[in-house]
């Protein structure tokens, strides 16, 4: 069963068309392929898919957060919370989602780690490339979180 985070983010996906579509030439409007790991990438993500909850600011005061059970942190706050060291990996872990164990129960946020792998995955391309694909989005918004630390 889904959470009421990873539904909160299905709905704003789906509002701000964060799903793929076909222009008037028939081609995808959000052509997956990797990119490369870039702040505009990560800034274009984090808009297309945390800001609804997490607000454009980043600062936990999205639309849709005041309608979840639980508080949206402030993600300009990171490294202040964590001794002034930005916390990489951890964040890496967070928005990757898919290595947590399941046992430890819901997680708070959806994996969006199989949601870019599963957007990968329509565009009829291997393994290796949909693995390269997703890395690259988590590492560009793992970067873009870092550049917009308080200082």
């Amino acid at each position: 069963m889904l959470n009421k985070w990873a539904i909160a983010a299905m709905i704003a996906v789906l509002a701000v068309g964060g799903v793929g579509h076909a222009d008037a030439n028939g081609t995808s409007a959000n052509t997956l392929l990797s990119e490369g790991v870039s702040l505009e990438l990560g800034e274009r993500d984090f808009i297309n898919y945390c800001a609804a909850c997490h607000g454009v600011g980043a600062r936990g005061d999205g639309t849709i957060g005041e309608f979840l059970t639980l508080a949206v942190p402030d993600l300009t706050e990171l490294s202040k919370r964590d001794g002034g060291q930005f916390p990489e990996a951890r964040v890496t872990e967070v928005i990757d989602g898919r290595a947590e164990v399941k046992v430890h129960g819901m997680r708070d946020m959806p994996v969006w780690g199989d949601w870019f792998d599963a957007e990968a995955a329509s565009l009829d391309i291997d393994r290796k490339a949909r693995e390269l694909i997703v890395n690259d989005r988590i590492a560009s918004l793992v970067l873009y979180l870092k550049s917009i630390q308080a200082p």
